[in-house]
């Protein structure tokens, strides 16, 4: 029994090694919005959590009403911080509208990862729609800001919808649950892996996204995003709009994800 121990132990020690030399490479974060309210980011950052992406707007008219707040308290606590815009464009001129709006939102502010576009309303859309959306967002993004972008996106369109163009080109963050290994077969590797939206954290009150990341998805120059305005032709009810909601008070947004 004990020779067989011995040899049982001797086996699984180097693929714990393995298991644990994996995971150290990998840099725990979590991706937030309104709907983590108010954050202690001082406990967040003695949690563990390195990176924290955060949402900045909604389709071309909307402002997390965190935003601000959950950047300026993140950095005070000396976390790396990265921007994420909810896509709502249904054509490529709605998407550099968007794109311009997401530069205007975040402009000045400083950014330690790659810009993230989170395009996942894609039900009356066809696959060629999605992709020459997504194409015009992330060129045009990328152009105003001169900041890296990837894709946010979930493991099935990821797989089924996003094409190979769009995967030689931007690296991925993706949504998988419940699984070992996140899987993408347009990607050979992802930069993100939401791995639960269930976490649970100090700081945090209530369920928040959690996240491995790989070195890769901090960009190499974290200077601010320079001073983006608008498009001018977007109408009078696209103007930026900020809202903080007290107790009592009762607000709806269409389409706020």
């Amino acid at each position: 029994m004990k020779k067989l121990f011995l040899k049982t132990l001797v086996f699984l020690i180097p693929f714990i090694f393995i298991f644990r030399v994996q995971a150290q490479d990998y840099i725990q974060g979590i991706d937030v919005s309104k709907w983590q309210g108010n954050i202690n980011f001082t406990q967040v950052k003695n949690s563990g959590i390195e990176i924290v992406y955060m949402r900045s707007s909604v389709g071309n008219s909307y402002v997390d009403p965190f935003f601000r707040q959950n950047y300026t308290n993140a950095k005070a606590n000396d976390l790396k911080v990265g921007f994420y815009h909810f896509v709502m464009a249904r054509n490529e001129q709605q998407a550099v509208s968007e794109a311009r709006f997401f530069a205007s939102v975040i402009s000045g502010l400083e950014v330690d990862c790659a810009l993230a576009m989170d395009f996942e309303t894609l039900s009356d859309l066809s696959k060629a729609e999605v992709n020459e959306i997504a194409q015009t967002f992330l060129e045009t993004i990328k152009n105003l800001t001169g900041k890296e972008v990837i894709i946010y996106s979930d493991a099935y369109n990821a797989n089924n919808v996003f094409d190979a163009n769009l995967a030689s080109n931007y690296s991925l963050w993706i949504a998988e649950y419940d699984v070992q290994s996140p899987n993408s077969t347009n990607w050979n590797e992802w930069i993100g892996w939401q791995y639960t939206d269930v976490g649970k954290i100090d700081g945090i009150a209530g369920n928040v996204d959690r996240d491995y990341f790989t070195n890769a998805v901090l960009l190499e120059d974290n200077s601010s995003i320079p001073e983006v305005k608008p498009s001018e032709n977007d109408s009078e009810n696209n103007k930026i709009i900020y809202v903080r909601v007290v107790t009592g008070d009762t607000i709806f947004m269409e389409n706020d994800e």
